[in-house]
Protein backbone atom coordinates (compact mmCIF):
# COMPACT_ATOMS: atom_id res chain seq x y z
CA UNK A 1 0.00 0.00 0.00
CA UNK A 2 1.36 3.08 -1.17
CA UNK A 3 0.92 5.99 1.54
CA UNK A 4 0.09 10.03 0.55
CA UNK A 5 0.59 12.58 2.79
CA UNK A 6 -2.13 14.75 3.22
CA UNK A 7 -2.31 18.11 1.46
CA UNK A 8 -5.49 20.84 2.29
CA UNK A 9 -4.55 22.39 -1.14
CA UNK A 10 -5.98 19.34 -3.01
CA UNK A 11 -9.51 19.36 -1.00
CA UNK A 12 -9.61 23.40 -1.90
CA UNK A 13 -8.80 22.66 -5.51
CA UNK A 14 -11.73 20.33 -5.75
CA UNK A 15 -14.09 21.88 -3.89
CA UNK A 16 -13.04 25.13 -6.15
CA UNK A 17 -14.40 23.02 -9.31
CA UNK A 18 -16.86 21.77 -7.93
CA UNK A 19 -19.27 24.83 -8.19
CA UNK A 20 -17.75 26.13 -11.53
CA UNK A 21 -20.84 24.39 -13.20
CA UNK A 22 -24.17 26.17 -12.97
CA UNK A 23 -27.04 23.83 -11.27
CA UNK A 24 -28.92 25.35 -13.88
CA UNK A 25 -26.73 25.01 -16.80
CA UNK A 26 -29.66 24.06 -20.01
CA UNK A 27 -27.29 24.32 -22.91
CA UNK A 28 -26.37 20.81 -24.37
CA UNK A 29 -23.21 20.06 -24.56
CA UNK A 30 -22.35 19.96 -28.70
CA UNK A 31 -18.84 20.57 -28.74
CA UNK A 32 -16.56 17.50 -30.19
CA UNK A 33 -14.67 16.64 -27.13
CA UNK A 34 -16.57 13.67 -26.18
CA UNK A 35 -15.69 10.46 -27.04
CA UNK A 36 -17.02 7.08 -26.20
CA UNK A 37 -15.81 4.41 -23.51
CA UNK A 38 -14.25 1.59 -24.76
CA UNK A 39 -13.61 -2.11 -23.26
CA UNK A 40 -10.87 -4.06 -24.64
CA UNK A 41 -10.31 -7.86 -24.41
CA UNK A 42 -7.62 -9.92 -25.75
CA UNK A 43 -9.02 -13.33 -26.31
CA UNK A 44 -7.14 -16.76 -27.13
CA UNK A 45 -8.39 -16.13 -31.14
CA UNK A 46 -9.98 -12.72 -30.81
CA UNK A 47 -9.46 -9.26 -29.83
CA UNK A 48 -13.18 -7.97 -29.08
CA UNK A 49 -14.10 -4.32 -28.36
CA UNK A 50 -16.98 -2.92 -26.46
CA UNK A 51 -17.86 0.61 -27.21
CA UNK A 52 -20.98 2.62 -25.57
CA UNK A 53 -22.70 4.50 -27.90
CA UNK A 54 -26.09 5.33 -26.09
CA UNK A 55 -28.35 7.50 -28.36
CA UNK A 56 -25.97 6.88 -31.56
CA UNK A 57 -28.34 5.72 -34.78
CA UNK A 58 -26.46 2.89 -36.77
CA UNK A 59 -26.19 5.12 -39.65
CA UNK A 60 -24.19 7.69 -37.90
CA UNK A 61 -20.99 5.08 -37.63
CA UNK A 62 -18.23 4.56 -39.43
CA UNK A 63 -15.44 2.14 -39.08
CA UNK A 64 -12.56 1.71 -41.32
CA UNK A 65 -8.84 0.50 -41.28
CA UNK A 66 -5.93 2.22 -42.83
CA UNK A 67 -2.18 1.17 -42.10
CA UNK A 68 -2.89 -1.15 -38.99
CA UNK A 69 -4.97 1.54 -37.63
CA UNK A 70 -9.14 0.68 -36.78
CA UNK A 71 -10.63 4.10 -36.53
CA UNK A 72 -14.84 4.44 -34.76
CA UNK A 73 -16.04 7.44 -35.66
CA UNK A 74 -19.51 8.88 -35.67
CA UNK A 75 -22.05 11.34 -34.22
CA UNK A 76 -24.89 11.52 -31.63
CA UNK A 77 -27.23 14.37 -32.78
CA UNK A 78 -28.94 16.94 -30.14
CA UNK A 79 -32.59 16.19 -30.81
CA UNK A 80 -34.74 19.28 -29.72
CA UNK A 81 -38.17 17.70 -29.07
CA UNK A 82 -38.37 18.56 -25.58
CA UNK A 83 -39.23 22.06 -24.40
CA UNK A 84 -36.03 23.88 -23.40
CA UNK A 85 -37.50 25.51 -20.42
CA UNK A 86 -38.32 22.04 -18.89
CA UNK A 87 -34.56 21.38 -18.35
CA UNK A 88 -32.60 21.70 -15.17
CA UNK A 89 -29.84 20.31 -16.31
CA UNK A 90 -28.36 18.74 -19.02
CA UNK A 91 -25.13 16.61 -19.20
CA UNK A 92 -25.01 14.82 -22.33
CA UNK A 93 -22.44 15.47 -24.84
CA UNK A 94 -23.55 15.85 -28.52
CA UNK A 95 -21.82 16.19 -31.54
CA UNK A 96 -18.88 13.93 -33.27
CA UNK A 97 -16.62 11.61 -31.98
CA UNK A 98 -13.64 9.58 -33.05
CA UNK A 99 -11.74 6.85 -31.75
CA UNK A 100 -8.41 5.03 -33.17
CA UNK A 101 -6.41 2.15 -32.28
CA UNK A 102 -3.12 0.66 -34.09
CA UNK A 103 -3.63 -2.44 -34.58
CA UNK A 104 -0.92 -5.59 -33.44
CA UNK A 105 0.77 -7.84 -36.28
CA UNK A 106 -1.23 -10.74 -35.37
CA UNK A 107 -4.53 -9.54 -36.35
CA UNK A 108 -6.52 -10.02 -39.50
CA UNK A 109 -7.50 -6.73 -40.67
CA UNK A 110 -9.53 -8.59 -43.26
CA UNK A 111 -12.15 -10.95 -41.00
CA UNK A 112 -13.72 -7.89 -38.97
CA UNK A 113 -17.37 -8.56 -37.12
CA UNK A 114 -19.35 -5.85 -35.99
CA UNK A 115 -22.65 -5.67 -34.20
CA UNK A 116 -24.46 -3.27 -32.86
CA UNK A 117 -26.96 -4.07 -30.02
CA UNK A 118 -28.69 -2.04 -27.41
CA UNK A 119 -26.39 1.21 -27.85
CA UNK A 120 -23.04 -0.96 -27.50
CA UNK A 121 -20.94 -1.64 -30.91
CA UNK A 122 -18.98 -5.01 -30.55
CA UNK A 123 -16.38 -5.46 -33.04
CA UNK A 124 -14.87 -8.66 -33.19
CA UNK A 125 -11.15 -8.99 -34.73
CA UNK A 126 -9.67 -12.47 -35.90
CA UNK A 127 -6.03 -13.57 -34.34
CA UNK A 128 -3.59 -15.38 -37.11
CA UNK A 129 -3.13 -17.90 -34.51
CA UNK A 130 -0.56 -19.67 -37.31
CA UNK A 131 1.56 -17.69 -36.32
CA UNK A 132 4.07 -18.96 -33.24
CA UNK A 133 3.77 -18.36 -29.99
CA UNK A 134 6.87 -17.31 -27.85
CA UNK A 135 9.38 -20.02 -28.42
CA UNK A 136 11.91 -20.42 -25.24
CA UNK A 137 15.62 -21.14 -26.36
CA UNK A 138 17.42 -22.88 -23.76
CA UNK A 139 21.07 -21.53 -22.98
CA UNK A 140 23.51 -24.44 -23.75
Amino acid sequence: MRLVRYNPINELAFWGNAFNDSFFNTKPKTNESWYPAVDILNEKDDVVLNIELPGVKKENISINIEDRVLTIKGERKFENKEKKDSYLRKERSYGSFKRSFTLSDDVLIDEVNADFQDGVLKLTLKKDTAKEEVKQITIN
